[in-house]
């Protein structure tokens, strides 16, 4: 009866145990990707310059939206374009507006679907207002069956928001931004 009872004690303490390690790695992790996401984001956002700060501004926040949706965080995704809202101005509203709607959203296919058309609406405000560095347009012609969709990205390396892990290669260069 007693060798019973330490041995679910033990059992007890083990699983304890057990979970509080697979909780930690999960932690480690999550903060792992968000350090990536971080660098990455820092490393491109050193790359280029806008002739506005509002543009610098936006693109860096539609890079950290791109760079969510990668990591196919719905949670992160609706977070970083709440952000959106605080950049006002004519050529801003509309860009805005699709941002909001990401933001409203929980649901991964739809803010890639709408991410596509916020990538349609940034592109002028892009090309207008670069100073300096590269801007990557790219696509994918697996997205939304076959449909086929952009992005934009200050590197050359593919790393595609509208199918993340599943096909994070998939695509190619269409277009290169310099000023």
């Amino acid at each position: 009866m007693k060798t019973l009872k330490k041995t679910n004690i033990l059992a007890f303490i083990l699983t304890v145990l057990v979970f509080s390690c697979k909780e930690n790695k999960t932690s480690n992790l999550e903060k792992s990707n968000d350090q990536l996401s971080r660098k990455i984001l820092a490393k491109e956002a050193t790359k280029i310059t806008f002739n506005s700060s509002d543009a610098g501004d936006i693109f860096e926040r539609y890079i950290e939206l791109r760079n969510a949706l990668i990591e196919s965080d719905a949670v992160k995704a609706s977070k970083v374009a709440m952000k959106f809202d605080s950049i006002e101005g004519g050529d801003y509203e509309k860009i805005n507006e699709v941002a909001l709607l990401i933001g409203a959203s929980d649901e991964l296919d739809s803010q890639r679907l709408l991410f596509s058309e916020l990538t349609t609406l940034l592109e002028p405000v892009i090309k207008d207002q670069l100073a300096g560095g590269a801007v990557y347009k790219q696509y994918c012609p697996m997205a939304f069956n076959n449909d086929g969709a952009t992005w934009l990205s200050s590197e050359s390396v593919i790393r595609n928001p509208y199918f993340g892990s599943k096909m994070l290669n998939c695509g190619k260069i269409t277009e290169t931004y310099t000023e």
